[in-house]
C-alpha cells in the first residue's frame, strides 16, 4: 500500500491536528473555555484531514461511510463563541449557545443514509439489489450539503468580525492584554475569510455537475486539504503560543507584587464609594483602566485590592452593583413600562448573556423568577 505525497501530506496535518488537541485541552494557562474550544476546532480538522489522506482499503472505506469524520456546521459557532470568550472573560457556553450546534446534524446524514440503508436491508425493507439506489442518494447528499456548510461559517464569520468591532468601538483604550487579543483574533479571522475565498472557489465548479468530475479527477479534494493543514499548523501553535503569552507575565508580576494591607484597605473603601456615590457602574465600558484614571490609583492596584480583599475579580465586583441597581429598578414603578433587558442596559450592561449570568449569580433566580416572587410577597 502506497501513499501519494498530498495524502502524506495531509496525514502529517491530521496527525499535528490532534497532537494539537490535546495539548490545548490540557493546557491550565489562559482562557480554560477557549482552549477547549480551540482544541475542538483542531480535532475537527484533524477528523476531517484524515478522511482524506487515509488509504482506501475495505475496511477504511466501511470506516468512512458508517463513521462521521467530516463534521463542518459546528466550525463557524466554535470560532464565534472562541472570539467572544477571548473578549469576555467571563462569557460561558450556556444552552442557548449550545443550540447552535445542533447544525451538527447535517454533517452525520451521509452516514445516516448508510444506517438507514443496514437497518432496512436487515428488516427487509429493501433489497441488495436497491443498493446503487441509495449509493447515489448518499452521493448527492454529500454533494449538497457543502452548501450549508460554506454559508453557515461564513455567516459566523460576520458575526465574529461584529464582536470584534464593537469591542474595539466600546474599548478604545484597551490594555496592553486585550490589545494582544485583539491582534490575534483580526489575525485569526483574516487567515479564516481567506480559506473561505478559497472553498467558494472550489464549491462553485464542484457543485456543477459538468465540472464536478472533471475537477475531482484533476485535483481532487488537496485545492482545500493542503491549506486546510496550513491552517492546522499556523491556528493550533499560535493559538497555544498566545495562551501561553497572554497567562505567564501575569503570574510572574503577580507574585513580585505585595501592596501594604492599609493601603489596600483605602483602595477598597475609594472603589465603593465610586460605585455608591458616583455610580461608576452605569458605564457600560467601564475597565479597570477608567476607575483607576478616576481614582487616581493604578489598575493593578485595584485589581489586587478585589483579589486580595474581596476574593472577586473586577468584573463581578462591578456586576453585583449592576444587578443591585437593576433589582430596584424593577421594583420602582415608573419603569414598568421598561423591558427587563432595557433596564439592564440602563443599568451598565451592554450584553444579555452577562446579564443573565450576572443576575443569577447574585440572586439564585433569573430575573423574571425575581419579578414574579417580588409580586408574590406583594401579594
Amino acid at each position: 500500500m502506497t501513499v501519494s505525497f498530498p495524502d502524506l501530506l495531509v496525514l502529517l496535518g491530521s496527525l499535528q491536528g490532534s497532537i494539537l488537541a490535546v495539548l490545548l485541552w490540557r493546557n491550565r494557562q489562559g482562557n480554560p473555555l477557549a482552549n477547549r474550544l480551540l482544541a475542538t476546532l483542531m480535532a475537527l480538522l484533524a477528523a476531517a484531514c484524515f478522511s482524506i489522506g487515509v488509504p482506501l482499503t475495505p475496511w477504511t472505506s466501511l470506516l468512512l461511510d458508517v463513521v462521521p469524520l467530516i463534521i463542518v456546521m459546528p466550525v463557524g459557532p466554535i470560532i464565534y463563541f472562541y472570539t467572544q470568550t477571548l473578549l469576555d472573560n467571563s462569557f460561558q457556553l450556556g444552552r442557548r449557545q449550545q443550540l447552535h450546534f445542533l447544525a451538527a446534524l447535517l454533517d452525520i446524514g451521509k452516514q445516516g443514509i448508510v444506517w438507514l440503508y443496514l437497518i432496512a436491508l436487515w428488516l427487509g425493507l429493501t433489497s441488495y439489489a436497491d443498493r446503487g439506489w441509495w449509493a447515489d442518494l448518499k452521493h448527492h447528499y454529500d454533494t449538497l450539503v457543502d452548501i450549508p456548510g460554506w454559508l453557515s461559517l461564513t455567516v459566523y464569520l460576520g458575526l465574529a468580525l461584529r464582536a470584534v468591532n464593537r469591542h474595539e468601538q466600546a474599548n478604545p483604550s484597551p490594555s496592553t492584554q486585550a490589545t494582544g487579543q485583539l491582534r490575534w483574533l483580526h489575525a485569526l479571522l483574516r487567515v479564516w475569510c481567506s480559506f473561505q475565498v478559497l472553498w467558494l472557489l472550489f464549491l462553485i465548479p464542484y457543485q456543477l455537475p459538468a465540472f464536478r468530475d472533471t475537477l475531482l479527477d484533476k485535483v481532487g479534494y488537496y485545492p482545500l486539504y493542503v491549506p486546510l493543514v496550513g491552517l492546522i499548523y499556523w491556528i493550533g501553535l499560535r493559538g497555544y503560543l498566545h495562551a501561553l503569552r497572554t497567562v505567564e507575565p501575569q503570574a510572574r508580576k503577580a507574585t513580585t507584587v505585595t501592596w501594604p494591607a492599609q493601603l489596600i484597605e483605602t483602595t477598597l473603601q475609594q472603589l465603593q464609594q465610586a460605585m455608591q456615590q458616583d455610580e461608576l457602574y452605569l458605564d457600560a465600558d467601564l475597565s479597570v483602566e477608567r476607575v483607576g484614571k478616576h481614582l487616581g490609583v493604578a489598575p493593578k492596584l485595584i485589581s489586587a485590592t478585589l483579589n486580595q480583599h474581596l476574593g472577586k475579580s473586577f468584573n463581578t465586583f462591578i456586576n453585583e452593583y449592576r444587578v443591585a441597581a437593576v433589582q430596584a429598578k424593577l421594583l420602582d414603578p415608573s419603569s414598568q413600562n421598561s423591558t427587563i433587558l432595557g433596564v439592564a442596559f440602563a443599568c451598565g450592561f451592554n450584553s444579555q448573556a452577562t446579564f443573565q449570568r450576572s443576575f443569577r449569580g447574585v440572586t439564585g433566580l433569573t430575573p423574571k423568577q425575581y419579578l414574579q416572587n417580588e409580586q408574590l410577597v406583594k401579594k
